[in-house]
């Protein structure tokens, strides 16, 4: 999703949900279409032998790099368990190969080219995700049943798939809201008039769901490709995830940093980033706001557009 190109490359990617998407959590995985594989041995993904996790990648994306290591973090944990990952580049071989080299047993998993993007296509193009990395999880009857950013809940996700006690029902309600909360964004963009409705629309349907309310807000503030972003709507999420989360929460108080930055606050969203970092108790969490920070502090700084002419 193309927006505040300095906060999706540093940090926001992962929270933003496609702007568009055909299929949905359950449905048939699409088979590897690979020009070239670079690293480990090439792997049929539909072989119903494995769990095989599917992750789009870039030699330039920055928050690809930082995701590497922790991939092959997993893979080591997951190995003997029956969980493959393979990252696919839409590069070519002469750019992977060096990168893949240089990186050593930081990326510890299988590594391949993407054949003329006929493997994003299955995946990213169909789920309309727009931002890398971004992973997919194949089961082994041959279904996608998890989807989004490989530090964003893969490891639990994978420990109950391997323990038998995954919750695909949640799994499929929670990709209907990433599909209702799509349609919003589009109709926002558009400045459409039925966009409000399905915002309020959203926010009943999110209850007392702190992360349905988080991401809801968040990707209000976000989408820079709106002209009135309902910066309202996005508060009073909020305040209800604050409510339900019981006080303070690191999830809230960081959506709340990039909303107050978003709408103009932004001394007062910056002393909440840092503040959700003080709340995060996981290292994950912890970098992410980390990063709002440095994004935040650069923005700061930068030099104030020139006025139109």
């Amino acid at each position: 999703m193309q927006m505040n190109k300095l906060f999706l490359t540093a940090t926001l990617t992962a929270a933003l949900v496609p702007t568009a998407f055909a299929d949905k959590i359950g449905d048939p995985a699409a088979p590897l279409k690979i020009k070239e594989w670079i690293k480990g041995k090439e792997v049929n993904v539909l072989d119903g032998k494995n769990f095989y996790v599917v992750v789009f990648w870039a030699t330039w994306c920055g928050p690809c790099k930082v995701s590497i290591p922790h991939l092959s973090e997993m893979q080591q944990k997951f190995k003997d368990k029956g969980v493959v990952f393979v990252g696919i580049s839409d590069e070519t071989a002469e750019k992977v190969k060096p990168f893949v080299e240089q990186m050593g047993a930081k990326m510890d998993y299988v590594v391949a080219c993407d054949d003329e993007r006929k493997s994003s296509a299955g995946y990213m193009q169909a789920y309309g995700a727009n931002g890398i990395p971004h992973a997919f999880v194949v089961s082994k009857d041959k279904k996608i049943i998890w989807q989004g950013h490989p530090m964003d809940g893969l490891d639990q996700a994978l420990l109950a798939m391997v323990d038998g006690k995954y919750d695909i029902t949640s799994a499929v309600k929670k990709d209907e809201g990433r599909a209702a909360l799509a349609d919003y964004q589009k109709a926002a963009t558009a400045d459409d008039p039925k966009a409000k409705e399905m915002g309020r629309k959203l926010l009943t349907d999110a209850g007392k769901e702190v992360e349905a309310l988080t991401t809801l807000a968040f990707n209000i503030a976000a989408n820079m490709r709106v002209k009135n972003r309902d910066f309202a709507l996005a508060e009073e999420a909020l305040d209800l995830a604050e409510k339900s989360a019981g006080g303070k929460d690191h999830r809230v108080v960081g959506a709340r940093s990039v909303v107050r930055f978003e709408a103009g606050k932004k001394e007062d969203g910056l002393a909440l980033a840092k503040e959700a970092v003080e709340l995060a108790k996981d290292d994950q969490d912890k970098s992410r706001y980390k990063n709002y920070v440095r994004v935040m502090e650069a923005r700061l700084k930068a030099p104030a557009p020139a006025p139109a002419k």
